[in-house]
This record gives structure tokens, C-alpha cells and sequence, in this order.
């Protein structure tokens, strides 16, 4: 007679209706499990919803994804680094009538002085202590030679810069080079063909500031087209 605690009980399926073990499935079962678990994998979009669903069929739109009728959700288009651009007619006609406004004698704009050559810079400096002499002009530098007439031998010299129409400004010193001359330099970076470089003489001295600023009107280079004037450098 068997020990009724040694009796084993039957192994039934488990919750979710399948065997614990794959090695009790049969052919059949194992197939409709790997469809099961492929049709889990693979993403689909909500059928379209039917007119009878919707309600009032005839005052709503029907709705259709891609996938559902056999097309492809996402359009991939593969472009080559070598393969030259497509530009289209209008754009290149634009660019070309830019190109004809433009002066054929320059490629590109320069920075032209809007102030005549100081000439007078002798006279000058005996009424307001500091005066222009000279000014060369570059594609990206303004230097300039300043006259002072002073006694005090620790005297300065700035030039005061702008770029944006004093909305900020930088004073730079100038270099003794004699004693009654200065020198300056000024670098300009790439600037929009519409900006402007303004700039003014300040001497610092044991009897105060004194100013050189063009009569009130400042020291201003602007870009533009054409020969400039004879204190630019070529």
C-alpha cells in the first residue's frame, strides 16, 4: 500500500493557459505560441474607425494610417555628400541681379574715411592741445599719428572706439613714439557692409582732458565702394 505522501499530483496548466514546461507542448501549441509572441512584437496603428462607430457617418472624415493599407510610416531618402546641390532657377536669377548692382572694380567692401585729410593738425593743437595728424586705413585696421602740445611729461593719450554707434565703446591707449606725437591702432573686425567705425582723440594731462573729435562730429570710416581718399594706405 503507497504512502499517500509520496503520491505526486498532476501538473496542470499554469495561469495563463500555457504548460510551465516548453517540453509539454506539442507541435501545434509551440506554433500558435510563436505567432503569439510575434504578433506582441510587432507595432500596429488602431483600424480605421467605421462610419457606423463614429456615429454620423456622413459629417465626420475617415481616418486611414499608412500601415493599414499596406504603405510604409516613415519615407527614408538617402543623399550622397557628392551629388552637387539643386538650386532652384528663382534663387540663382535673385543672386545674379545682386551681383549686377554691385561695382565690378571692388570684390569687396572696404572701410572709406567720411572726414577730409587733417591738414591743419598744426593749428589745431594749439587750440585744443591734441590733434589728428594722420590716418591709414587698412581692410581691418585704422592707425592713426596723434600731435599733442603739452609740459607734462605723464601724459596720455587714448583713442575712444565704437562699433555700434556708441552704444559701447573702448578707449585704447596710444604709444609715445616723440615727445609731442602718439600713435594708435585700431583693429576692426568683419563688420555687416552697413556698420561704422567712429572714434575720437582724448589727452589726459596735469591741466585736464582735451579732445579732438572732429568738431563735434567725430572720426568715422564706413564700407563702401570706390577709391578713397588720399590718407588711406593701399
Amino acid at each position: 500500500m503507497s504512502d499517500p505522501e509520496q503520491s505526486l499530483e498532476p501538473r496542470g496548466p499554469t495561469d495563463n493557459g500555457l504548460p510551465e514546461s516548453d517540453e509539454e507542448l506539442d507541435p501545434e501549441q509551440d506554433a500558435a505560441r510563436m505567432r503569439f509572441m510575434r504578433d506582441r512584437r510587432r507595432a500596429r496603428s488602431l483600424p480605421a474607425c467605421t462610419a457606423a462607430l463614429l456615429g454620423d457617418g456622413a459629417a465626420r472624415k475617415r481616418v486611414q494610417f499608412a500601415d493599414t493599407v499596406g504603405l510604409s510610416l516613415a519615407d527614408v531618402k538617402h543623399f550622397n555628400t557628392t551629388d552637387e546641390p539643386l538650386v532652384p532657377h528663382a534663387v540663382l536669377s535673385r543672386h545674379r541681379s545682386f551681383q549686377t548692382h554691385a561695382p565690378q572694380t571692388h570684390a569687396l567692401p572696404m572701410l572709406l574715411p567720411c572726414f577730409p585729410e587733417p591738414v591743419h593738425a598744426q593749428s589745431s593743437v594749439l587750440d585744443q592741445r591734441v590733434a589728428l595728424e594722420k590716418v591709414h586705413v587698412t581692410q581691418f585696421e585704422v592707425r592713426g599719428q596723434v600731435l599733442t602740445r603739452t609740459e607734462d611729461a605723464h601724459a596720455t593719450v587714448f583713442v575712444r572706439y565704437t562699433f555700434n554707434d556708441w552704444l559701447s565703446h573702448v578707449d585704447a591707449p596710444a604709444l609715445r613714439v616723440a615727445e609731442d606725437r602718439h600713435t594708435f591702432s585700431v583693429l576692426v573686425p568683419p563688420l555687416w557692409s552697413a556698420s561704422a567705425v567712429h572714434f575720437a582723440l582724448l589727452l589726459r594731462c596735469a591741466d585736464g582732458e582735451f579732445w579732438d573729435n572732429n568738431r563735434g562730429q567725430n572720426f568715422s570710416l564706413r564700407y563702401g565702394y570706390g577709391r578713397a581718399h588720399a590718407h588711406r594706405d593701399t
